[in-house]
Parts: C-alpha cells; structure tokens; sequence
C-alpha cells in the first residue's frame, strides 16, 4: 500500500520536483485514487526524457497562447495555471490558451488550485468530433469537459462535467469488456441510437440542448479563439482566472458564497467538491507497481533508490 502523499511525492520528483510537477503529480496521482486510472498515471505512458520545457509566461500581459505539443500535457496544463494565478493577482483577470496538449486528464485539480489561491477559475478542453450536436446524428465536437472553482476551505465549490453523455474511455471499456451501454447515449455511423459500444460513431450531448451548448461553449473557447480545433498535434485547452477581491470591500464575496452554500444544501443540493481526497488515502498494490515501472522508466534507476 502506498498513500495518495506519498504516491504524489514520488512521483513530483521524477518529474522535476517544481511547483508544476508536484501540481501534475497530484493531479494524476488522485485520478488513481477516484478509479479514473485512464487519467491517472496511464498518462505517464507519453512522458519522455527528451520532451520539450513548458514555456513559461513573462508575466507581462494578462492573455497568452502557447504551443504545447512538445510538452508532457499534465505538466503543460499545471505550469499555465501556476502562471496563470500571478497574472490574475497582476491584472485582475488572466487567461491561457493552450494548443497541441496530448493526452489530457481532469480538470478539478487545476481549477481547485487556482481556487485555493483566491480567484475563481473556469478552463475547458475540446478534442476530436466524438458528439453530434443536439437533434444531430453525426459528431461534430468533442466530449468537451468544462469545469469552474471558487473558494477555500469547507465553502470551496469545485464543478467539473463532460458535455456528453459519456467519455470516450467509458465506450473503450465497453468494448473491451464486450457490456451494453445504456440507453440514449449513443448513436451508430447512420445516426441510429445504439447500446452497442462497437458500432457507436457519436455520443449524444448531456442534457439535449443545455449540454450541447455548453460543450459549444468550450469549443468556441478553445478550439476556436484557442486555435485547438482540428490541431493534429493535440487538443485545445483554456484556463481563465479573475481575482473577485477586485471588487472591493463593499463586495463580500466569500461571505455570499458560504450563503449560497447554506442555501443550496438546505434546499436539498449537493455542494460539489471535485473529487479532492484526503493525502492519506491508501491506493493498492496493483497502483504502486504501475507507479513504480514508470518511476524506473522516467529515472532509469530502480524505483525506491
């Protein structure tokens, strides 16, 4: 057994032991921990010794695009939000664009971090047509997670959905596993719905039309004004921060938010939280040999010297 701390420190080290390595570490670490291995340390298949440093912002202006298409995505995706909270503090509000990020995981442990530092934050990721458009039989864009967090401590919000009824991992796994999928989540290359997770062509958006504009929204956002819609080289991401102490005194916006809260779980709401989990979370055996044939791999020692 090994705990979600340990496991985290681990593995911040070997990739470089910086703020961002130990954010993108946590962040692949707790995926493990949720059971979403595919975001979890699986991601560390695309790792390489030669990959290319995240570019770092100058702090000199309050929106940047950056090409990460050389760059190990999770560490890509935890540098820009690290740089991202300085400009917010700087300016007020900052946002990033990133292009060409592989591989990407969740989006909860960015925005949490942003939320921890004071700000709220809002990111999305689009990729590959896999979800036709509402009343739509054929895809068009991607599952298109959108998340948002703001607050500390027990008020801390922290949203974090895909846009469609599924993920592209959840239709792998069924066809791995040869089980149906549920009803209306599907489609097959004639438009026709499907339980059958080898003939699926598109997925259908959460909640019809609501779901379908959101996962619009996101691919406006980064696919578009990002430049990451049909990039070869990886999807696109946006990160957007803005720091709500900016509206002064008169604005008591924690106290507003710790209201909300009261109002909303004492009307029967659940408050979401985005996963985060205790340090001390115990993760398995079969997780701490996965985690240490990477660890050999990205040190070229064995794991534990």
């Amino acid at each position: 057994m090994i705990t979600v701390h340990d496991a985290a420190g681990r593995l911040a080290a070997a990739l470089g032991d910086g703020p961002a390595a130990k954010l993108a570490a946590s962040a692949l670490v707790e995926a493990d921990a949720l059971g979403l291995p595919r975001f979890g340390i699986a991601m560390l298949d695309e790792w390489t010794v030669d990959a290319a440093p995240v570019a770092a912002s100058d702090g000199a202006q309050a929106i940047n695009w950056l090409d990460c298409s050389s760059c190990f995505a999770p560490l890509a995706v935890a540098s820009a939000a690290l740089d991202l909270a300085g400009a917010a503090r700087q300016f007020g509000i900052a946002a990033v664009f990133l292009r060409g990020v592989r591989g990407f995981g969740r989006l909860a442990p960015f925005v949490r971090h942003l939320a921890d530092a004071g700000l709220l934050a809002i990111a999305g990721a689009e990729g590959p047509p896999f979800v036709a458009p509402y009343g739509g039989i054929h895809p068009v864009i991607g599952t298109n997670p959108l998340a948002l967090a703001i607050g500390q401590g027990a008020d801390r919000v922290v949203i974090d959905v895909a846009t469609s009824t599924a993920t592209m991992a959840d239709i792998r796994n069924a066809r791995v596993s040869g089980a149906p999928l549920p009803d209306g989540i599907a489609l097959d290359g004639e438009g026709r719905p499907t339980s059958i997770a080898a003939e699926v062509a598109a997925l259908l958006p959460r909640g019809g039309q609501i779901g379908s504009l959101l996962g619009l929204v996101v691919e406006l956002m980064a696919g578009v004004a990002g430049g990451g819609r049909g990039d070869p080289k990886g999807r696109g991401v946006f990160i957007l921060a803005f720091d709500p102490a900016r509206a002064g005194d008169d604005v008591d916006w924690q106290a507003r938010l710790a209201g909300l809260k009261r109002d909303w779980t004492t009307g029967g709401g659940h408050w979401p939280r985005g996963g985060g989990l205790s340090l001390e979370t115990e993760l398995d055996g079969d997780f701490a040999r996965r985690l240490d044939t990477h660890l050999t791999r990205m040190t070229g020692r064995p794991a534990g010297r």
